[in-house]
This record gives C-alpha cells, structure tokens and sequence, in this order.
C-alpha cells in the first residue's frame, strides 16, 4: 500500500448490542462500493455476526485458519495480513471474524502498542483501498480502540432505548480520553438511530427528538424497513437489492454514505471523488439498476 495515499478508516462503534452496528457498517460498504470505490470491511466483532451475515460462517468457526486476532498479536505475522483478506464477495473485500477472537478481554489490552496495531498493520496491506470500514464489538475493548485509532474517524449507531443518552455520553468520555492519550483529533462523522415507526413510544419518540436535538445534519433517523432485512439475507448490502434501492428510506440511509464524504478525503485511486460525491440518489439507484443484482 502506498505511503502517500493512505485509506480512510472508518470505526462504526458502541458499546452495547443491537444498536445497528452490523446493519450500518455493510450498508455504508455497501454504498461506498457502490459510487465507484475500493472498500475493505473488517469484522472486529467476537460474535462475528457480520462475516456470517455475509456467508462466511465456516470460516468464522475454523480455528485453524489465520485471523485478524492471530496477526495483531503477533508482530512476525503482521505482513500475513494480505492472506486474510476475502476477495470474493461482488461488492467488497472483507476480514472475517472468527472464534479465536477474544472479547473484551483480549490479550491486545496488555500488548505493547495493543491499541495501535491495527493502524500498522494496515500498512502492510497490499491492495490500495478507498474505505475500511470496522464493524466494531459492543465494547470499548481494545479491537475498539484499535479501529478509532486507526483512522480516527467515528460513526456512532443507536437505537431509541431508555439508556442511550447515558450510554451515548460514555463513549464520548472514552473516546475523548482514548484521544488525548494518543493525541488523535477524532471526528465523528455520522449518527444513525434506527427505529420501527409501527413501534413507537411516547418514551421512544423522547429518545428520539434528543438524537434529533443533539446531532442535528450528523444524525440520521432511519425507519427500519423489511427490505433491508431481505438484503441482509442476500447476504449483500441494501444497494445491490432491488426492492431496498426502491424503498423510501433508501435515501435516508444513503445520508449516512454522503455525510463520509463529505468529511473525508480517501486517494483517488481511479475514482472521480468529485462525481462521487455529488452523485444524487436518482443517479445512484439508475447505476444500481444498472448493474447484475448480487
């Protein structure tokens, strides 16, 4: 990979379960891919919800095989990164998760440099990427730290529960301190919260107007919509799924896809990022059509 045009890096990270990280981090690898560029997913998930997701739970279950986990560990197989790397799906490379991961307790928390590895060992990758995007465990473990640190970019899934607002000011506090320890500026580049229309509560909808409140043009609210469901078991992202690209709330999602770039600057790479970035969702959904469904 080329000293000069690093990848941007992108963690989707908070720290409790069924807040929409697997659902964010496909769908915006997804989107990303879908406007022309070259996107690494990296499941740092232990549950590894994502690579199954994604049809790969034979290799999430083989303990023989090489991960993420085993290379970060050990400074030796940092280079081995390449091996990992799946290039078989039609939308974008991916780092399966896989049983060896440890939670959040592993032995990245005490190795030296634990919460930087990930970092250099993108540098070794050979391939030149636009994007990785982390799907990150619902921790602030050390794959966590890893994946802000290297890249220092953040997107924050939720939900409207009774304990986000709590929830949501802690990470805050752990990111804050996690950058001043490593002198990183952490930009947040999106908020999504995503809800059930047909499901909501006076407590719900007060969970909601503080989110709107809070994060103002950063945020955005999508209703959950069945499509997207059947996407998932495409095992593909909502933009290679017909009846997603129709759906009303394809747009919405899409915000999130439009908020990165508008924040970010990946290499070029053969990519007009200029074009990329002004694509409207009609342009998008026309070379959406366009293209064989996955």
């Amino acid at each position: 990979m080329s000293e000069t045009t690093p990848p941007e890096v992108i963690a989707v990270s908070f720290q409790k379960g069924g807040t929409g990280k697997t659902f964010t981090a496909l769908n915006l690898a997804g989107g990303l891919a879908a406007r022309g560029f070259d996107v690494l997913l990296i499941d740092l998930d232990p549950q590894g919800s994502l690579t199954a997701n994604l049809g790969k739970r034979e290799v999430y279950e083989d303990i023989d095989q090489l991960s993420l986990d085993n290379v970060l560990l050990d400074v030796n197989k940092w280079s081995q990164i390449n091996e990992i790397i799946l290039s078989d799906h039609e939308e974008f490379d991916l780092i399966p998760s896989n049983t060896t991961f440890n939670g959040n307790k592993t032995p990245l928390d005490s190795a030296d440099a634990g919460e930087n590895r990930l970092g250099k060992v993108i540098e070794q990758i050979d391939h030149e990427y636009h994007f990785i995007v982390c799907d990150c465990p619902p921790d602030l473990s050390a794959y966590s730290k890893n994946a802000v640190t290297a890249g220092e970019n953040v997107i924050v899934p939720m939900q409207p529960r009774s304990e986000m607002i709590h929830s949501a000011n802690l990470l805050f506090d752990h990111y804050e301190t996690l950058g001043m320890m490593h002198s990183l500026e952490i930009e947040y580049l999106a908020f999504t919260m995503t809800y059930d229309s047909t499901k909501l509560t006076k407590e719900k909808r007060k969970v909601i107007d503080w989110f709107e409140d809070t994060f103002d043009e950063k945020g955005v609210l999508v209703d959950d919509r069945a499509a997207f469901d059947r996407a998932k078991w495409n095992q593909a992202s909502i933009y290679t799924h017909s009846e997603a690209v129709e759906n009303d709330q394809f747009p919405v999602f899409d915000q999130v896809v439009q908020l990165v770039l508008e924040q970010t600057s990946p290499p070029d790479h053969d990519v007009d990022l200029e074009h990329a970035r002004n694509m409207s969702t009609e342009e998008l959904r026309d070379r959406i059509k366009e293209a064989p469904e996955a």
